[in-house]
């Protein structure tokens, strides 16, 4: 369920993010490159960071990693329907820029982050062996998998209508289905 979550979200993000700026808020393809580089930066530093602060933090009744996900398990899901707001169609560039600078990064730079290395992290003190390893790896793959599956078949069907021009309330249905169905994956990780 983990990686539904994270996977419904990276997927998306990754699939039609630039097409939500250029093609509904105008933003210059240049200028989301631009968004992309920026969070890869920053993502140099939260990833060892978050990573840290993770490691150093101290156990509680749920474990050390399980505790991270139930917390932000909310933060990464709002950041993710936030980062598709059509709303902001009308408002000054500069507007429109620092909005998908800011839902972004604090999407992935910090949210995700936060999400993905207790996540990840999870095999590796659930069971010392190796083969049960393998196991939850290869579970973890074929989720992933089942992840694609809404995100190949739903996805441009709500993103674009019938002549194919692109749909912004789509973006937003489709946003607020994944990170709906991403929160209750990620408690559902949590939970079981």
């Amino acid at each position: 369920f983990g990686e539904i979550g994270n996977d419904l979200m990276f997927i998306f993000a990754n699939m039609y993010f630039m097409i939500f700026y250029t093609k509904v808020l105008g933003v210059s393809a240049a200028m989301v490159g631009t968004c992309f580089l920026v969070s890869r930066c920053i993502d140099a530093f939260t990833d060892i960071g978050i990573g840290r602060i993770i490691d150093k933090s101290k156990a509680g009744k749920h474990g050390k990693f399980r505790t991270w996900i139930l917390r932000v398990s909310g933060p990464v899901a709002l950041m993710n329907f936030l980062m598709y707001q059509h709303s902001l169609v009308n408002a000054p560039m500069a507007i429109r820029v620092g909005a998908m600078f800011v839902t972004y990064i604090l999407w992935g730079s910090v949210f995700y982050t936060a999400i993905n290395i207790p996540y990840g992290s999870l095999a590796s003190v659930m069971t010392n062996d190796a083969v049960q390893r393998t196991e939850l790896s290869t579970w973890r793959n074929l989720s992933g998998i089942f992840a694609m599956i809404p995100l190949m078949v739903l996805t441009p069907k709500l993103v674009f209508d019938a002549s194919g021009a692109v749909s912004p309330k789509g973006f937003i249905i489709a946003a607020v289905l994944y990170s709906i169905i991403a929160l209750i994956s990620f408690r559902l990780c949590y939970n079981m």
